[in-house]
This record gives structure tokens, C-alpha cells and sequence, in this order.
């Protein structure tokens, strides 16, 4: 796992670069830009996570967008271009399957830049965004943030410590310890969860009135990664809200690829996705530069 140069800007600048990229990878579904943001999103996690992280991650998911993939042709027989008939003599069509694997690359790279956001977004630069304008929102969306990572971090933990007093010497006893083991850790979120609530109380927490500490403040190198961030997602977007990238894959695949405002909204939209990606390869390379003169 590598140190995110990104990470360390203003949580203003994290925040407009994933609503950015997760809004335009959920909602524009042009077969290119869908391919760009799943490569980039990829590359960012594998930057951040490591090759092993990137594995566990990516490995769950690579069975589920097949899947769906070839589940939806199976399913959905719209489309003029007919490949074959299955047994029920309905068509399976070239529409179909790339429209499938249009929706299952979305999903997939939307969920990794939600990986990524979750590594790079913390919990208290979500506190410290949201805290004053709507604290009660803002605590909850930090607590869901950490909810996932620790349930199952303590659910290992138990299951661990399970084992090491005894060890399941059948299927029955190895269920009983999970379930016990996820009963436990219920109990254990379910209790967290108070605590939290009542510290955050004590504390004074969406008090009108109530200051609170912060480490961060807008400096020139944010302003300078929100101008080029601002330009490039209206680079990216600007055409496909005029009607010039528009794809259709129903009833046949229709839309320009290729064309020169395609090709320059594609460069915007690489640069977009790949921004942070970017930062963190100059600020290594400047490292390394220091380095090397000491």
C-alpha cells in the first residue's frame, strides 16, 4: 500500500473529484467511458490497496459482473441482431449481450470508486464537511463508513479467538462458532453504536454554536486541483449534454465512437478519472528526487 498524495488535500477537493467521477460512471452508460472510469478506478485501488488488497477486492467481484453479464442476454431479448435461439425459441442478440456488459462494467467500476472513496473519504473529513450543516446526517454517513471495515475486522478477531480455545473438529461445530461468532459481534455493533451516540452528546456534538478543531485548510495546490478538475469534467460532460456522445443499444447499436469531439471528450474524461492517480505519481517522483540528493 502506497501514501495517497490525494488523500492529504482539502476534503472539498476529495469530495468533488468522487462525486464526479461515481456521478458520471452511474449515469452516462457510453460503452468507452464506462471502460475508461473501470480501468482508472481499478489502477487508483491497486495505487492505494496494494496488489493483495486489489485482489481482495476486485476478487469477489469479477463472479458477480460475469454473471451478470451473461445472465442478462439469457433474460433480455431485445435487439435486432440475432446470434442464436435458445430452447425456448426465444433470441439471444448481440444488443443484449452489449448492453450486459455496458450495465456490469457500471456496476463494477462504481463499486470500486466506492472502495476508493471509502480509503481516501474518512470519517472525520465527512464530520468535518457536514458536521455543521447537518450533523445528525453527517455522523450517521461517518459510522456507516467505519461500520463494514470494523464488523468484519471483530467479526475475525472472534472467529480467531474461537479457534485457538477450540478447534471445530466437524461442519456442525465450525457453523455453531460462526453463528455464535456473528451474534457476538451484533451485540458488540449494536452496543458501539450507543456509545458512540451518547459521546457524541456529551460532547456537545450539533450544538448550534459549537466550534471544533480542524487540521485542514484551503491552500493554492487545492484551488489549482479543483480548476483543473472543474475543466476537465466540462470537457468530459459538456458533450454528452449536447447530444454529441450519445449511444444507443436498443433496438441497435447506434452512436459515433470515434469522432474528433469524442476523442477530446475522452481525453478530459481519462484525465478526470485518472487526476488523483496523477498527483500521486509526481509527488513520488518528487520524493524520489529528494532522496537521491541526500
Amino acid at each position: 500500500m502506497n501514501k495517497d498524495a490525494f488523500s492529504g488535500f482539502h476534503p472539498a477537493v476529495n469530495l468533488a473529484f468522487f462525486v464526479a467521477a461515481l456521478g458520471m460512471t452511474m449515469f452516462i452508460q457510453q460503452p468507452v467511458y464506462l471502460l475508461i472510469s473501470m480501468i482508472s478506478g481499478c489502477a487508483y485501488l491497486l495505487y492505494l490497496q496494494g496488489k493483495k488488497g486489489f485482489l481482495r477486492q476486485v476478487g469477489y467481484l469479477a463472479p458477480i459482473l460475469i454473471l451478470m453479464a451473461i445472465m442478462n442476454p439469457m433474460f433480455n431479448h431485445e435487439g435486432v441482431t440475432v446470434l442464436w435461439y435458445l430452447h425456448n425459441d426465444n433470441p439471444v442478440t448481440v444488443e443484449a449481450i452489449c448492453f450486459g456488459l455496458a450495465s456490469a462494467v457500471m456496476m463494477g467500476a462504481s463499486i470500486v470508486w466506492f472502495n476508493c472513496c471509502n480509503t481516501v473519504f474518512t470519517s472525520d473529513k465527512i464530520i468535518y464537511l457536514f458536521g455543521r450543516v447537518i450533523p445528525a446526517l453527517s455522523l450517521l454517513i461517518s459510522m456507516t463508513l467505519r461500520f463494514v471495515p470494523r464488523f468484519k475486522n471483530f467479526l475475525q478477531s472472534v472467529l480467531r479467538t474461537q479457534k485457538a480455545m477450540h478447534k471445530p473438529e466437524n461442519t456442525k461445530e465450525k457453523l455453531q462458532q460462526v453463528l455464535s461468532a456473528f451474534s457476538a459481534t451484533v451485540s458488540w455493533a449494536m452496543e458501539q453504536s450507543i456509545i458512540s451516540a451518547d459521546s457524541m452528546k456529551s460532547r456537545g456534538y450539533g450544538v448550534q454554536g459549537r466550534t471544533a478543531f480542524s487540521i485542514y485548510t484551503f491552500e493554492k495546490r487545492d484551488g489549482i486541483a479543483l480548476g483543473i478538475l472543474a475543466l476537465l469534467c466540462a470537457g468530459a460532460a459538456f458533450p454528452h449534454l449536447f447530444g454529441q456522445m450519445g449511444f444507443a443499444y436498443y433496438p441497435s447499436l447506434t452512436g459515433e465512437l470515434l469522432g474528433p469531439v469524442q476523442i477530446l471528450a475522452y481525453l478530459c474524461y481519462g484525465g478526470m478519472c485518472n487526476l488523483p492517480l496523477i498527483i500521486d505519481v509526481m509527488e513520488d517522483r518528487k520524493w524520489n528526487a529528494l532522496r537521491s540528493k541526500i
